[in-house]
């Protein structure tokens, strides 16, 4: 394959610079997807062209989501080359491990952060964010969940309730050393100007590219928003940069995935808070979320947990989303 040449679009609604974010938002995360296969970044062009190609009148939401795309054209160049014929090698044969699904069960207690038990929802999702599993506190805030997994894939424990914000939990099921009775969970209640960590929303290094584990933790923040219509909150987007590595504005960015060319780490960070806290905000309002409601900032790497990080732990805690709760009324 001689080239790839990818451009993002959008729909009709918003304006032309809005839009022409979005649509590079949407082509930098295919780019970033080709980046993670090995496809080489020389063979790859992007243009961000916002909402001037649309494919229809944009009448509908059917028409619209249909303008929400990323279009791929390859390039193509056969080469003659002398096929030789082998004999077949004997390699080893690579198995992928086998799937097995066991009953899983995990118990625990809810609290609020003042001690008190906590009526809430507890499910379980797999990968893909769908639900496999679900209970209900009792009065006591105690929960026995039980579920069907495979031995293979993490899941995410959801806690939720109404007045309180969300914890997000990864359960690694294969690991037999992983806490399954009297597990403790803070549910904090949701107050003005009070900041939660939205837990387990990760994304691919250096973009603002979600990874596939981050949906659980985006439907819960989504569930919330939508039972809440008072509720109006500020996402904040925090990088990680330890004081170890030397000062970020007297040294330019050099990576194999995309960024504003010409900038020195400290612009990247702030640049890459703010597109991180971003696509937060993009998942929420194309989910049906009022943009009235959202709002964004990025922090760069100023207010990181672990100034002097050095385990990928403390680095990971660095690298995170906070939402910050402008209103809540009950």
């Amino acid at each position: 394959m001689k080239k790839i040449y990818l451009q993002g679009h959008c729909d009709s609604i918003g304006s032309n610079d809005y839009n022409d974010k979005l649509s590079g938002n949407r082509v930098n995360a295919v780019k970033n997807y080709l980046l993670l296969k090995k496809v080489s970044s020389g063979k790859i062009e992007i243009n961000a062209l916002g909402k001037r190609h649309s494919i229809n009148k944009n009448d509908s939401e059917s028409e619209r989501a249909l303008n929400r795309r990323v279009d791929l054209e390859f390039v193509v160049v056969e080469d003659l080359v002398e096929i030789k014929k082998e004999l077949p090698s004997k390699k080893k044969e690579i198995t992928s491990p086998k799937v097995r699904y066991v009953e899983f069960s995990i118990e625990g207690v809810v609290f609020d952060e003042n001690g008190k038990p906590v009526i809430a929802e507890v499910t379980l999702n797999d990968k893909t964010g769908e639900e496999v599993g679900n209970t209900t506190t009792n009065k006591g805030g105690k929960y026995l969940l039980k579920a069907n997994v495979n031995t293979v894939d993490d899941y995410n424990m959801i806690i939720y309730n109404d007045e309180s914000f969300i914890s997000s939990r990864i359960v690694n099921v294969s690991d037999k050393r992983y806490p399954r009775k009297n597990i403790k969970t803070i549910l904090p209640k949701l107050k003005d100007g009070n900041k939660y960590v939205l837990e387990n929303c990760n994304f691919v290094g250096d973009t603002s590219q979600l990874l596939d584990k981050s949906k659980p933790s985006l439907e819960a923040l989504l569930k919330l928003m939508k039972r809440n219509k008072t509720l109006l909150i500020r996402i904040d987007g925090h990088v990680n940069y330890p004081s170890g590595w030397g000062n970020p504005n007297n040294r330019k960015v050099k990576s194999d995935k995309y960024f504003p060319s010409g900038m020195t780490y400290g612009q990247f960070n702030q640049w890459l808070s703010e597109e991180r806290a971003r696509m937060v905000y993009i998942y929420l309002v194309e989910k049906g979320i009022d943009k009235k409601r959202l709002s964004i900032k990025g922090f760069g790497s100023d207010q990181m947990i672990y100034p002097d990080a050095t385990t990928e732990s403390e680095m990971e805690q660095n690298r995170r989303v906070e939402i910050n709760v402008v209103s809540f009324k009950k």
